[in-house]
């Protein structure tokens, strides 16, 4: 049964009589066609009954009869004909039949505006209408000068919860028709989702001209209503933004990688024999899609045969939504599931395709494909299996054929996969690869040798020749005799020698002091790069800056905007003066730089402050070669300084991992690292030593470094803004749903990133000391954790009626994982309740810590959760704001999940 939605009087006026759309219909003797809409939904109530009440629009319905008419578009657009419709409100199905047929586009060419709502219109479809007479393609009122328009289609976004939203008569070119623009009248914010989209969530906050009649959330004290509707920025437009597809339908792989499955769902169904496109895979290595055929195509099913020949028909627009979509997002054909017509997907009233039912119904067929998927040898075929499992040449000539076949192109054996175009998806389709074919040996060592490799093997072990070597040593022995501590010692020690030579030589010159600061700052769209940046950008001692980041498709400055607006910070700074925008790519010698920029900035610059970095907690060391590669190139740039106040200073943003994981407990001063501790770390861990061990080298060789660890960061302290896919707020919103909180041993010193940024600016800009060699960014003052969690249970009253009960971490624990496995709904919502569940190991250590904590009765000065504790006695010297840093407290808490709940952490 639908949901009743209550409307107010106050609503009325504010969400449906002031929305645009109708207002631009307000012309005396203008005809509007909305016979075609239902009046049993929202669409229609607002557009036949509300709006013409107040605004007086002559408006054309069907003639009322004892048996009513069915809307048609045939019967739709012989009555707009006939009585002169100017303007239409329609359907996009509608849209779809008369887009086939000439006379109905010559008509629809000479209205002024035929608006469409109610669900999504196919963009070749949409397209094909607004190219008609593309000698003029621009949206006007008066057509005296327009003989041949196209179509001037456009699209209406509202529903029953919050009225109409966007305008529609000033939007002047034809081609954005599937954009839309929101009215001044309403208070819309946009939820960053961090995705390869780079999509939004909508969300409506309550204001003197807009009330939502539903309020589900709260945006800065406010009352909201999230829409769970995801937009794209238009790339050149601004003020325009298109709908991809909506927050429950995105699907979020194992790894973490989204996927927004309407764009591609989009390029499918143009497919002439496809009726309906629904693509899966939430925490799956990889996507699939159901497919329903179109009704003269369902003969197709009944033989395997005939389900071959639909899937290579339609294959070519499978390949075409692949090329316009994340690399971790492609379909394979063995991932391709046709709908049985005698099991035809569920339809919604508005004849659309409600994705959970439809996946619940498919949900043994895909269960069933992914089996299959395990033990599909079509990633073999042609590839022949080595002729001696005792010769590592042959198991790498075997292993070299399957990437080139993967890849579409030869790779260097010795070289890392993950740069020569290698991604989640080829590594999954790589192990299947591997494990199928050891598999089929009849040599039972080489069968067990399967058995042993996972897809973090891929990762781990990201070469050919590398995994030509494990692969040899499991199928000989059945283990790997190498210890992974001295491996990566070895690998460490040989990264270091790679790029720690041919410091440049320095001449003696004459040096001006700096009177300003200008400084070049990497990677200032994430959560500490904007806060560096907006600092940056206040500072009075700063006279320039330049933000480097990778090149986007999006634009830099768009996604500067972006990060700014989720973390809350002031925008007008990034209309500043002092600010340049520069694309950057730091594997490139130059840094992919002009020759003028790069030579502009040899000049110029006084600090440099490198916080870009891969984040990949998955990957090798070796993975992360071209990161630090990139932060060498940086350090080039700055020994060939031509500045008159000498070389700049170097800040790297190095991390607490460098010290590696060899037990809670224990401390770190602000010296130097030895490679033994970074060895128990993670590649990313590992990569950050290297350059920390190339900064000791640059400065030895004459370059002001400094390598800056960070603690864990939290929320800012003005506006608490931490994002919501952190380790801390998925504990807090797993403990929500479970009603209690975790207990843990020891102290936090967990430090607010506008503060961590104030110590690195601090620092660089301190010119009457020597920059120090090392400092940390971590809270001087650490609390206990369950003073912490106290806090949290007060400040969550609202949301849970009572103080949640804190209880010992690895009973909480146990309770999140039981609660999670007996969890009815959607693997989605599965997560949405229970966050914590996406890291468990994570989750997992932190109770073997705790628990090694308690044993050793340790209670006092130990960070919670085994982390490193950072000492900051050299950073507080340099940084009276981090010194003076008051402790975390209930003021922290009460804004930290304010901040979450606005981003819908809470359900």
């Amino acid at each position: 049964m639908p949901r009743p939605v209550k409307f107010h009087l106050e609503g009325v006026f504010k969400n449906i009589i002031t929305q645009p759309l109708g207002w631009m219909y307000a012309q005396e003797g203008v005809r509007v066609g909305t016979m075609a809409l239902p009046t049993f939904h929202a669409m229609g109530i607002f557009l036949q009954i509300f709006i013409p009440l107040y605004v007086g629009y002559t408006q054309v319905l069907f003639a009322p009869s004892h048996i009513p008419v069915v809307p048609t578009s045939n019967l739709t657009i012989e009555a707009a004909a006939a009585t002169k419709c100017l303007h239409m409100v329609c359907v996009p199905a509608f849209l779809e039949m008369w887009s086939q047929e000439e006379a109905a586009v010559a008509y629809l060419r000479q209205m002024k505006s035929v608006v469409f709502g109610g669900g999504p219109l196919a963009e070749a479809i949409g397209n094909k209408l607004v190219d008609q007479g593309r000698s003029l393609i621009y949206f006007t009122l008066d057509r005296s000068n327009n003989p041949e328009p196209g179509v001037h289609i456009h699209s209406c976004y509202g529903a029953t919860e919050f009225g109409g939203i966007n305008e529609v008569s000033d939007m002047d070119d034809l081609s954005d028709w599937s954009y839309v623009k929101f009215s001044s009248h309403v208070d819309t914010r946009l939820i960053p989702q961090h995705d390869e989209d780079n999509s939004f969530e909508l969300v409506f906050v309550v204001s003197d001209d807009h009330k939502p009649f539903e309020l589900n959330s709260e945006i800065d004290g406010k009352p909201a209503y999230r829409t769970k509707d995801l937009v794209v920025r238009h790339p050149f437009k601004p003020d325009l933004w298109k709908f991809v597809g909506r927050l429950d339908d995105q699907i979020i792989l194992l790894n973490g990688e989204k996927t927004n499955p309407g764009p591609m769902e989009g390029e499918i169904v143009k497919c002439p024999i496809v009726h309906y496109a629904v693509m899966f895979g939430r925490e799956r290595n990889q996507t699939g899609v159901l497919i329903e055929l179109e009704e003269g195509a369902n003969y197709l099913c009944r033989t395997k045969e005939g389900r071959l020949k639909a899937i290579e028909e339609i294959w070519p627009f499978v390949e075409r939504a692949n090329q316009t979509s994340p690399t971790h997002s492609r379909l394979e054909k063995q991932t391709i599931i046709l709908v049985d017509p005698a099991r035809p997907l569920p339809r919604t009233p508005k004849g659309t395709i409600p994705r959970s039912a439809a996946l619940k119904l498919y949900a043994s067929d895909i269960e069933e494909m992914y089996l299959d998927l395990e033990k599909d040898s079509s990633t073999t075929d042609g590839i022949q299996p080595p002729q001696s499992w005792d010769s590592t040449e042959d198991i790498e000539a075997w292993i070299s054929r399957g990437v080139q076949n993967l890849l579409g192109r030869e790779v260097n054996v010795a070289g890392d996969l993950f740069q020569q175009g290698m991604d989640s998806l080829t590594a999954t389709m790589l192990l299947r690869m591997l494990k199928s074919t050891l598999h089929a040996s009849s040599d039972s060592k080489v069968q067990f040798a399967a058995t042993k490799i996972n897809q973090q093997t891929i990762f781990g072990k990201p070469t050919v020749r590398q995994l030509a070597q494990l692969v040899f040593q499991l199928a000989k022995n059945g283990d790997t005799t190498v210890d992974p501590v001295v491996e990566a010692l070895q690998s460490i020690r040989a990264m270091i020698e790679k790029y720690d030579a041919e410091w440049p030589r320095q001449e003696a010159r004459e040096i001006q002091p700096v009177k300003k600061e200008r400084v070049v700052v990497t990677g200032t769209t994430g959560g500490l790069g904007s806060h560096l940046l907006a600092q940056l950008l206040e500072n009075d001692v700063v006279e320039k800056v330049w933000a480097m980041n990778r090149k986007s498709s999006k634009g830099n400055r768009e996604r500067e905007v972006a990060s700014f607006e989720d973390k809350l910070l002031d925008l007008n700074l990034l209309k500043s003066e002092k600010l340049v925008f520069v694309d950057t790519d730091l594997e490139d010698p130059k840094l992919g730089l002009s020759d003028e920029t790069y030579d502009e900035i040899r000049r110029e610059a006084t600090v440099i402050i490198h916080n870009a970095w891969q984040v990949n907690f998955n990957l090798s060391l070796q993975s992360f070669e071209p990161s630090i590669r990139g932060a060498r190139n940086l350090l080039d740039l700055a020994f060939h300084s031509t500045a008159p106040s000498g070389l700049p200073r170097f800040a790297f943003a190095s991390s607490i991992s460098v010290a590696g994981f060899a037990g809670p407990g224990r401390q770190l001063s602000e010296v130097s690292v030895t490679p033994e501790m970074a060895a128990t770390s993670i590649g990313y861990g590992q990569s950050k030593l290297v350059t920390e061990k190339l900064l000791e080298s640059a400065r030895n060789s004459g370059l002001q470094t400094c390598t800056v660890r960070l603690g864990q960061l939290t929320g800012d302290a003005r506006s608490g803004a931490w994002t919501t896919t952190d380790w801390v707020p998925s504990l807090i919103g797993s403990s929500v749903s479970i009603g209690c909180l975790p207990k843990a041993i020891g102290t936090v010193s967990w430090l607010p990133l506008d503060v961590a940024a104030h110590s690195v600016i601090d620092t660089c800009t301190t010119r009457d000391k020597e920059l120090p060699p090392v400092i940390h960014t971590s809270h001087p003052r650490p609390v206990p954790w369950v003073d912490i969690m106290n806090a949290f249970s007060a400040s969550l009253v609202p949301r849970t009626n009572s103080q949640l009960p804190v209880v010992r971490f690895g009973e909480w624990n146990k309770l999140v994982i039981e609660a999670a496995a007996s969890f009815k709904g959607s693997e989605g919502d599965r997560y949405k309740r229970f966050p914590s569940t996406k890291i468990q190991s994570t989750v997992d250590g932190m109770v073997l810590a705790d628990d090694e904590l308690r044993s050793r009765e340790e209670v006092g000065n130990v960070e919670s959760g085994g982390t490193v504790r950072l000492n900051t006695a050299v950073a507080e010297e340099f940084s009276q704001v981090l010194k003076t840093t008051p402790e975390l407290g209930k003021e922290h808490v009460q804004k930290w999940t304010d901040y979450w709940g606005s981003k819908g952490l809470f359900i």
